[in-house]
């Protein structure tokens, strides 16, 4: 029997502007699956519904074994999750919030956190609100990198970067991936995107 760490079966969800219909998905554990489409496709939405931030109007889903939403919370533990819009508290330090995830998630491999932070060319002392955009990509990469998580989900985290910070958190990425097998569902505008990470 094939291990999945994500299954979707007829899901749908409507808005009065969007539907997203019927989609059905799997994810077997230790692949990589890259979602691909243009504004407005649905990306987003089927993400969230596979986090469980909403609810699928019909159709099931099922995440690292748990069925969505109810098993959301038991799911998170072993989910990274990195969006695009994904917001750190400004005023507060890398390490600040390295030392408030740890807090939480008994997983949290602190030698790892170090390794990460000298692989991206941060320090652990810079504000959130000093970093440029890739810098903050980074940041938010290497929180959730260092839970060591079961499945990472990467929401567009290239969107709004220049071509080299693009360039430089997908090569940075890339080389942290190939360490180890993680289960990976990245979403992109762009194919190039999911090709390298995919490679």
């Amino acid at each position: 029997m094939i291990d999945l760490a994500v299954r979707f079966t007829g899901v749908s969800k409507k808005y009065p502007h969007f539907a997203l219909q019927n989609v059905n998905l799997e994810l077997q554990t230790g692949s990589i699956m890259g979602f691909v489409g243009a504004n407005g496709a649905g990306k987003s939405t089927t993400i969230r519904i596979l986090m469980g931030l909403i609810h699928q109007d019909s159709g099931a889903v099922e995440v690292l074994g748990h069925r969505m939403p109810d098993g959301q919370a038991e799911a998170k533990r072993d989910i990274g999750f990195v969006s695009e819009d994904m917001r750190l508290y400004g005023p507060a330090t890398i390490a600040w919030h390295m030392n408030f995830i740890r807090s939480i998630f008994p997983r949290w491999d602190q030698p790892y956190a170090e390794e990460l932070l000298r692989r991206f060319d941060l320090k652990s002392e810079q504000k959130i609100k000093g970093l440029s955009h890739g810098q903050r990509v980074k940041a938010a990469l290497l929180i959730a990198l260092a839970r060591r998580p079961r499945l990472l989900v990467l929401d567009e985290p290239t969107t709004g970067l220049d071509p080299v910070a693009r360039r430089e958190v997908l090569a940075e990425l890339t080389a942290v991936l190939a360490d180890e097998e993680r289960t990976i569902f990245f979403s992109s505008q762009n194919t190039l995107d999911v090709e390298q990470i995919s490679d």
